[in-house]
């Protein structure tokens, strides 16, 4: 039985190339955030294989983050994809013969979640609501007053 996050060494001598398919629980991201949630399993794919002198892992992840509208904040939910991740790890640093992923798919996918995300695909009905808040052509005439804008005038 194959356990998740774990390749073995051994496996791969002889220029052998393992894949990795896995539909993992996303518990192992520990996040534990009110507006950030992973409600759907992390779909994993790839392949791992060894250099003369290194593990290399190219991994695809995919699954679905629930995070706060930008604008409204309502929870949205919405794909996150990594496409080309790929990590070499020197094979003399792995004393046991087992190479744990764990920590770095987590690092991966965390990275990969987006600033900020906006319901209804970019055009939240609230974005009216703040339309006196952003940029507007009143503004653009008569910017705001900086009393020490010219001070790299001063000699």
């Amino acid at each position: 039985m194959h356990e998740p996050f774990k390749i073995l060494i051994d496996r791969l001598k002889g220029g052998q190339t393992e894949k990795i398919e896995e539909a993992l629980d996303p518990a192992f991201l520990a996040v534990d955030e009110k507006e950030l949630r992973f409600p759907s399993k992390v779909d994993v794919k790839g392949d791992v294989y060894l250099t003369d002198d290194h593990l290399v892992i190219r991994l695809k992840a995919k699954t679905t983050v629930s995070m706060p509208c930008a604008i409204c904040n309502e929870m949205i939910k919405t794909e996150l994809k990594i496409e080309d991740f790929y990590h070499a790890h020197p094979i003399e640093e792995i004393p046991s013969a087992i190479f744990d992923y764990t920590e770095l798919l987590r690092e991966a996918i965390l990275l990969g979640i987006p600033q900020y995300i906006e319901c209804n695909n970019g055009n939240c009905p609230e974005r009216a609501s703040l339309a006196p808040f952003l940029r507007s052509q009143a503004r653009i005439e008569k910017p705001t007053y900086f009393p020490f804008a010219d001070m790299d005038d001063v000699k």
